[in-house]
């Protein structure tokens, strides 16, 4: 996930309410989860109330190997970012529900711990219509479905200064690219 978009979504949250001045982070439970991990929950925000939950495997005699992390930001109750990590601690993929509609809105995929393609919900209707394809860390095609029929309609190319140098659409509905221009 963006780091920008997290920044923009926890400053926009809900102000909760702190039994401290300075709440500290503190861990609530340690125990066995449903799906045979071991679940930490943790209280940021000294409400009492869980808003991170860490799952991990245990690894024979070492730290137990951190699998999956579910996070609450605006402190509703409801986990609104989902991560994924790898067998060496890498990010495979992360979820989030970018307006706590409790629908997922934004998911970004990795391999060996670099993102390579995030898909959006940019109308909040509970279907991916944008595909953002990276290189490096930068965005070198995203794919759009503009009309909602569920199929790719636009295409966009960029540079490595992030310019957009191509484009492309379909305007007979099959999916494929009609139009391309320079």
């Amino acid at each position: 996930m963006p780091s920008t978009l997290v920044l923009l979504l926890v400053g926009c949250a809900p102000k909760a309410e702190t039994k401290t001045a300075t709440p500290t982070a503190s861990v609530l439970s340690v125990q066995p989860s449903a799906d045979g991990l071991v679940e930490q929950t943790v209280d940021i925000n000294g409400d009492g109330k869980p808003d991170v939950f860490n799952y991990s495997r245990e690894r024979g005699g070492s730290a137990g190997l951190l699998v999956r992390k579910e996070t609450d930001l605006n402190y509703d109750g409801r986990v609104d970012v989902r991560t994924w990590f790898d067998e060496t601690g890498q990010i495979e993929k992360e979820e989030m529900d970018g307006d706590f509609d409790g629908r997922v809105d934004w998911v970004d995929h990795y391999q060996s711990g670099r993102r390579v393609m995030s898909e959006v919900d940019t109308d909040w209707n509970g279907t991916f219509d944008l595909f953002k394809y990276y290189e490096g860390n930068k965005v070198r095609r995203k794919e759009s479905d503009t009309n909602g029929d569920g199929k790719v309609d636009f295409w966009e190319y960029f540079d490595e200064a992030g310019k957009v140098i191509r484009t492309g659409k379909d305007v007979d509905g099959d999916g494929v690219m009609d139009v391309r221009q320079e």
